[in-house]
């Protein structure tokens, strides 16, 4: 389960076999629309989280209390009873990196305890913290669920990568190496781009309203964001957004004269920049089997079309295709990184994250007593087998 500003999402997964050899089949998933107070708490606690001055407490019950009505018609739905669920995956809504940053504490946004007591299931989150408490920056913390999820593990040599461009909140790109059976996590990357849909909503709130504008040059917008340091700027940072806004208005106020020439002009820019950064920072051979296109940038069709230009021959699909609702994949990530706490591997990858070694992620609210032994069943189970060293805590 995971909540963003604008709604809540849930997924429930199959899962087959164990570690780095399990499959994940989305078998249901649905999300429930942020009640405007909420969302409202949600915008102002992440500006406060952003200089420690305020704490979640009344926020993490009201987004806990959503995330309760939507496992019970998540089950409900796909006629799943609890007692077939090991746990849930919690994950609260990303904000207030840069207090993390001072203080060396993650904090997330939900209540586990809530969720526990009110569906009797063992619930895991706070993924991130641990990642943390090894000098890690939590930035790239999806990368090994995402690869779980979108890739099978096959004996086939001759499988192919997969690039993901996650166009949302920030852009975020993932190279996905095919996955081998019993072989250990081969060389995936990660490259964050900077803001995506978090600058591009300022920007518009600023916009003229001139009839027959032009849109400004993508290569000349581009040379101003790196000018910027785009990247370096945390979509989740109020402060370092509006600063980033100030100077695009300062130096670039023509880019503001009419919104459709702004989406225009962002959204060339974006396709420009993600062609740019996949040919410097992935490797080239062997030939990506597919672009998969994730968020708010997939409901966006001529900006998709954009990005399949710039790459020919190159299969590019959307979560909208694979028929994924909005903030479905979020779920199924939290739900990934708490099956592979109970499989006791490793979720994070400190090449990508910075942390000096590799942890099991999460924490445990136990649930009901039932599901509290099963859960510990499983990962005495898990604990028993044989692991290469890499994946070993």
């Amino acid at each position: 389960m995971t909540p963003c500003l604008r709604f809540v999402s849930a997924a429930i997964l199959k899962v087959d076999s164990r570690g780095l050899n399990a499959c994940f089949d989305v078998i249901h998933q649905l999300n429930v629309r942020t009640p405007p107070d909420v969302r409202a708490m949600l915008e102002q606690g992440g500006a406060g989280l952003t200089t420690g001055t305020q704490l979640p407490g009344m926020v993490s019950r009201l987004v806990s209390e959503l995330q309760v009505v939507n496992v019970e018609r998540l089950l409900n739905s796909c006629g799943v009873s609890a007692e077939k669920v090991t746990a849930i995956g919690q994950r609260g809504p990303v904000c207030g990196r840069e207090f993390w940053k001072q203080t060396g504490s993650a904090i997330s946004i939900g209540d586990p305890a809530i969720l526990a007591e009110s569906t009797g299931l063992t619930v895991m989150d706070h993924f991130e913290q641990r990642d943390i408490a090894k000098g890690g920056n939590a930035h790239g913390l999806d990368v090994l669920p995402m690869w779980l999820l979108l890739t099978k593990a096959v004996d086939s040599i001759s499988a192919r990568p997969k690039v993901v461009i996650r166009l949302d909140h920030s852009i975020e790109l993932f190279y996905l190496p095919a996955r081998r059976k019993n072989r250990p996590i081969p060389a995936i990357a990660y490259r964050s781009l900077g803001p995506g849909f978090a600058l591009l909503q300022s920007l518009q709130s600023l916009c003229e309203q001139r009839p027959n504008a032009s849109a400004v040059s993508p290569h000349t917008l581009a040379d101003l964001m790196q000018k910027l340091q785009i990247e370096q700027v945390l979509a989740d940072s109020p402060h370092q957004i509006q600063t980033a806004v100030e100077s695009i208005l300062a130096e670039m106020p023509e880019l503001l004269a009419s919104s459709v020439a702004l989406n225009q002009t962002m959204e060339s820019y974006w396709a420009d920049s993600i062609h740019q950064a996949i040919a410097e920072h992935f490797p080239s051979s062997p030939e990506f089997a597919e672009i998969i296109v994730l968020g708010r940038g997939a409901r966006r069709e001529k900006l998709v079309q954009q990005i399949a230009d710039r790459f020919p021959g190159v299969p590019v699909t959307t979560d909208v295709k694979r028929g994924w609702i909005s903030g479905a994949v979020g779920a199924s990530m939290a739900a990934i990184l708490a099956t592979l706490h109970v499989d006791q591997v490793s979720g994070n990858l400190p090449d990508l994250t910075g942390a000096s070694a590799a942890r099991v992620l999460g924490r445990i609210t136990p649930g009901n007593p039932g599901n509290w032994r099963g859960v510990l069943a499983q990962m005495e189970l898990a604990a028993r087998q044989t692991m290469p060293l890499r994946e070993a805590i």
